[in-house]
């Protein structure tokens, strides 16, 4: 891919994507575009090289990322992109250098080879570029898909750097020697991007002799670049070079300054004392650090390499700066900080941080003043100074540096629960010891009151105190809480429709992406931000690496459980969409697998957990749990199967502890709430979470319930038919899979959402129209569950590799199981069936005495109207059956009754001549109900 098809590539996905306008204006900058932070229209970028959004609302917003954090999947597989060529043997490396890092390959060509890393163990391969190191030893990097390797470089087995550094091509050591800085970075990459930068001034293909437009005043200073590859190399060797060379050099009398620049972050912010600090012990007269930002300011942390891609991001005035950050972080005392700040800021009053513990330091100008009046009789060199030389001096003398934490603290987000009101701000606590950093909530109260600041902070961080005033504390978090970011908690694991993404702890996936976890522990998706508010991981074994992911089970799959299997798998599926489905089609279907014990469903529904990274889990007993713990078991989840087991045992009786009746869940079928409880807020609030997840039946015997609740449910008869010694091997082998080599499947289905959705609803479409033209479905609900099974189905196909055949036979049982719920839903339950039966024994019994008279006590019994008094017909069938009639559940089926229709419970006149309370039937087939009395 050229430079004009990636730009090309990239403008066109701005405009798509963040809205920025089909016809830009003529100019440097492409403007208009839609902040992904803060939704306003100020986002602009380079219309040349469009690699860096940048949000023109720097004070309110300062929203600012290269284009791979948004398209990455135009700066990934470089190998397919830019294949190698004869004439290029290192296409790919270059196209990597000058698209992703924005590199003028001119002169650094020299410097490169492509080669090819393979992992064995993996049995996966990737390009690589490969830098060659002093002492034999090399580091590469790697360029294709680095997730899946779990790494992104190399070094040569067996060693490292050495003690070496990495210099720029026709940089060598009498170069180094005649510098006046040499800056020592860690990766090879910012050293190229200062090098190729407005850094050096003395370079002949980049700002020539030119001083730097902002400090057209300020004297050309030469400095080079060089890479110590890491914050744990420390180049003394190469430092031993640099020393030898500058003694037989011209100029042995003059050094150049060592400025140890290493990466921001804790890591290199240590580096950067210890490097320093070693170097001067060594004898280097003037050594120094620098890093782009203060080690305790807030912000999103800018390598070199990144300040390069932003084009003016290394001026000679900003090196000023960064070199002010380094100088300040290696102070040696508190004091010599507060001082520093104090020069350059000019603040009376001010907190900072030295060493993870909390300092306020005062200057005071009036004292400042007197200090100076008073002179500096002892002190005669600063008598004849000038008055800045004074003022510093008095300074230094007058400052005040008190410590008022033990401990540094950052305020990380916010966190606001809109259905308590509850808020909490998330701060991360840093110790001057090796004790582990600490994160936790503090309350509005904390942050408002110094008193109850230091509870949450000692509560949180063990022996953190705080010792400060409020004033203090305020002034403090007014700084770190300018930008912070509103963090919505997520109550659930799963899909979010509010932010378009399934978060599954540590990670999420939004829009085909996988995302992980940001270093404050929360997912930034566009221009939200989220976490799972619980600390239980429930789909805690999910394998990122996307090609670790096998889908060699699907033959096993098909031979152990068939059609019925991939049925299963396509609900299973469309669980997660279960939110997208429900959202345009209002509704989504329940499954009932039922079947005697050893059937397989219990195998089939553990492994299908294993695929979403759930491994010893079948589902949830209702039988066993309260209502209440019910509703919070299914408040965990959103996007997911939700699974009922054994609700109903082998003996046909149904347990319904806590009131549990399947009619409950009538409104989960079409996602509304299932139950409501207040919430402490001190008002009239409740709270009523929706039904987000599939539910899924797993039992020996059919559901019992009223006929609307019976035509949400798809059925599913499991038995040992076909079963062999084959289909046992192969069921063993599923059983046996690892979840490492399966979980994979719900980040390739996720990511799959726009394929897996565009086809669901082309063949839902097709797949209603032929379920409609068959006459023995006539249930429209019947008509719409079975055409979404259907269309599921067919969706499956966009996620696994599974055979034609093999769809069409599963769709081929879908239509039957159609076909055969709608018979089973317009026959008789079975226990009316039973009771009809009786009932008509006991007429055409009626004239022995021993049996009982008038069982059907209507006096339109030739219209075929029955008037049933049910405690009489429990008398009689005890008396003739020796049977305990079930009362309740009698009771219940009998509203159900078909033919005869059941039309009501009332009083009714007896044909034996009184008023007798009768469940009242009305015959819908022809023929008269015998009677007694005829």
């Amino acid at each position: 891919m050229s430079d004009a098809t990636l730009t090309a590539k990239i403008i066109d996905r701005l405009q798509k994507d963040l809205g920025f306008p089909r016809k830009p204006a003529k100019g440097r900058y492409l403007r208009g575009g839609t902040c992904p932070d803060c939704g306003r229209k100020e986002l602009y970028t380079s219309a040349a090289k469009p690699f860096v959004l940048v949000c023109n609302r720097k004070d309110n917003c300062g929203y600012e990322a290269h284009v791979k954090t948004l398209f990455d999947d135009l700066f990934s597989n470089w190998s397919e992109r830019h294949p190698v060529t004869r004439e290029n043997p290192t296409a790919t490396a270059d196209a990597y250098l000058a698209h992703e890092r924005g590199f003028d390959l001119m002169g650094l060509r020299s410097a490169y080879t492509q080669e090819f890393y393979q992992d064995q163990k993996l049995r996966l391969g990737s390009a690589t570029i490969r830098f060659e190191l002093p002492g034999g030893f090399w580091w590469e990097r790697l360029l294709d898909q680095t997730g899946r390797l779990g790494r992104k470089a190399n070094f040569k087995p067996g060693g490292a750097i050495d003690g070496q550094w990495w210099t720029y091509p026709g940089t060598d050591m009498d170069q180094l020697a005649q510098a006046d800085e040499i800056w020592v970075v860690e990766g090879i990459f910012k050293a190229i991007g200062l090098e190729q930068g407005r850094f050096r001034k003395d370079r002949g293909l980049l700002d020539d002799v030119v001083d730097d437009e902002d400090r057209p005043d300020v004297s050309l200073v030469r400095r080079h670049a060089v890479s110590c590859m890491s914050s744990n190399f420390y180049p003394d060797k190469a430092l031993e070079e640099l020393r030898a060379a500058i003694l037989r050099g011209p100029t042995p009398q003059k050094f150049p300054r060592l400025v140890f620049a290493m990466d921001n972050g804790g890591a290199g912010a240590a580096a950067c004392r210890i490097f320093s600090a070693r170097a001067t012990d060594d004898g280097w007269p003037d050594v120094t650090a620098a890093l782009p930002r203060m080690e305790d300011e807030p912000g999103v942390n800018l390598d070199w390499d990144d300040l390069f891609l932003r084009g003016d991001r290394l001026t000679a005035k900003l090196i000023d700066d960064y070199l002010w950050h380094g100088e300040v972080l290696i102070a040696p005392s508190a004091e010599d900080k507060a001082f520093l700040i104090w020069k350059r800021k000019r603040f009376a009053s001010f907190h900072f941080v030295f060493r993870n513990r909390t300092y306020w330091a005062y200057f005071n100008k009036e004292a400042i003043r007197e200090r100076i009046k008073e002179g500096f009789a002892d002190e005669p060199e600063l008598s004849v100074a000038n008055i800045e030389v004074k003022e510093l001096a008095a300074a230094r003398k007058v400052a005040s540096v008190v410590e008022i934490a033990n401990c540094s603290f950052r305020a990380l987000y916010k966190q606001r629960d809109e259905i308590s009101y509850e808020t909490a701000y998330w701060f991360r606590i840093d110790f001057p010891t090796d004790r582990v950093s600490t994160k936790g909530p503090f309350s509005p109260a904390a942050v408002s009151a110094s008193s109850e600041f230091a509870k949450s902070l000692v509560a949180i961080g063990t022996g953190a105190y705080w010792t400060g005033e409020t004033a203090q504390l305020i002034r403090i978090l007014q700084r770190q809480m300018a930008h912070i970011k509103d963090v919505e908690p997520v109550l659930f694991t799963g899909y979010s429709q509010d932010h378009g993404a399934w978060l599954f702890g540590d990670i999420a996936v939004r829009e085909g992406k996988l995302l992980a976890v940001n270093d404050n522990g929360f997912f930034e998706l566009g221009r939200k931000s989220a976490k799972i508010a619980s600390r239980e991981k429930i789909l805690e074994h999910i394998e990122t690496d996307e090609d670790r992911f096998s889908t060699a089970w699907i033959d096993d799959f098909w031979i152990a459980y068939r059609a019925k299997g991939l049925v299963t798998l396509a609900f299973w599926t469309g669980a997660l969409f279960a939110e997208q489905i429900r959202a345009e089609q209002a509704s989504y279907p329940f499954l009932e697998l039922i079947g005697q014990p050893g059937s397989g469903k219990t195998s089939l529904l553990m492994f299908l957990w294993k695929l979403l990274g759930r491994i010893g889990y079948e589902g949830i007993d209702p039988n066993r749990t309260t209502t209440a713990g019910l509703a919070r078991e299914m408040a965990k989840l959103s996007g997911l199967p939700f699974v009922f087991m054994e609700s109903r045992r082998d003996n046909g009786q149904q347990a319904k502890p806590s009131n549990f009746d399947y009619d409950d869940f009538l409104t989960a079928y079409n996602g509304r709430p299932l139950r409501t409880r207040g919430v402490a807020t001190g008002g009239n609030e409740t709270y009523a979470p929706r039904f987000r997840t599939a539910l899924l039946i797993e039992q020996n015997a059919p559901v019992d319930a009223s006929p609307a609740m019976l035509e949400r449910i798809m059925h599913l008869d499991f038995n040992k038919e076909g079963w062999s010694d084959e289909t046992k091997q192969a069921a063993r082998r599923i059983d046996n899979i690892a979840v490492r080599d399966v979980s994979g499947f719900i980040l390739r289905a996720t990511r799959a959402e726009k394929a897996f959705l565009d086809t669901f609803r082309a063949a839902y479409a097709r797949h209603e129209l032929e379920l409609r033209a068959i006459p023995a479905v006539v249930n429209q609900r019947l008509e719409h569950n079975h055409a979404q099974l259907l269309a599921l189905i067919d969706a499956l196909q966009t996620i696994l590799p599974i055979a034609n055949d093999r769809i069409e036979e599963t769709r081929a049982l879908a239509r039957d199981m159609a076909v055969k719920r709608h018979q089973a839903l317009e026959s008789e339950h079975p226990d009316v069936a039973q009771f009809w039966e009786r009932v008509e024994a006991i007429m055409a019994d009626a004239k022995d005495a021993t049996v009982g008279n008038w069982i059907n006590h209507s006096r339109n019994y030739v219209g075929g109207e029955y008037a049933i008094n049910l405690a009489e017909y429990e008398q009689i069938a005890s008396q003739r059956w020796r049977l305990q009639v079930n009362g309740t559940d009698l009771r219940r089926l009998l509203k159900q009754s078909k033919d005869p229709r059941f039309v009501a419970v009332k009083t009714v006149n007896s044909i034996k001549g009184k008023p007798i309370h009768c469940w009242v039937f009305q015959r819908t087939s022809a023929g008269a109900p015998r009677n007694q009395a005829a």
